[in-house]
C-alpha cells in the first residue's frame, strides 16, 4: 500500500512497481542484507522486526506523514523468492517522502 501518489516520471513509478525477484541463496541474501540497510538508513521510523522473510518498520502513527515500510521475502518455487516491498504512512495527504519514489530508491539500491 502506498501514500497519496505525487506526481513521478513514468520511469520512476515503472521502477516502484517492477517485482524483485532472486534466484540463489547468495542473490537473495545479499539483496535482503541491502534492504535492511537502506531501510534503517533511509525510514524516519525504526526498524521494529527483521528476520529470514520480514523486515518491518514501526507503523506511522497518529497523522504522521512519515513513510513505514515493509518488506516480505517469498519462496515461489526452488531457491527463488519474490520481495515485495510495501510502504505506508498515516497521513491522508500524502507521505514524506514520496512513497513512490522511496520505493523505486530502495529497489535500485
Amino acid at each position: 500500500m502506498t501514500g497519496c501518489a505525487q506526481n513521478v516520471s513514468p520511469q520512476v513509478a515503472a521502477q516502484a512497481q517492477a517485482p524483485i525477484y532472486c534466484e540463489n541463496k547468495q542473490q537473495c541474501d545479499a539483496y535482503w542484507t541491502k534492504a535492511k540497510a537502506w531501510i534503517a538508513m533511509n525510514s524516519g521510523w525504526k526498524i521494529q522486526m527483521a528476520d529470514e522473510t520480514v523486515i518491518a518498520t514501526y507503523s506511522p502513527i497518529g497523522n504522521s506523514a512519515i513513510l513505514g515500510y515493509q518488506v516480505v521475502k517469498t519462496p515461489i518455487g526452488g531457491e527463488r523468492h519474490e520481495i515485495v516491498v510495501q510502504t505506508a504512512c498515516a497521513n491522508m495527504f500524502g507521505c514524506i517522502p514520496n512513497a513512490i519514489e522511496q520505493t523505486a530508491k530502495l529497489k535500485t539500491t
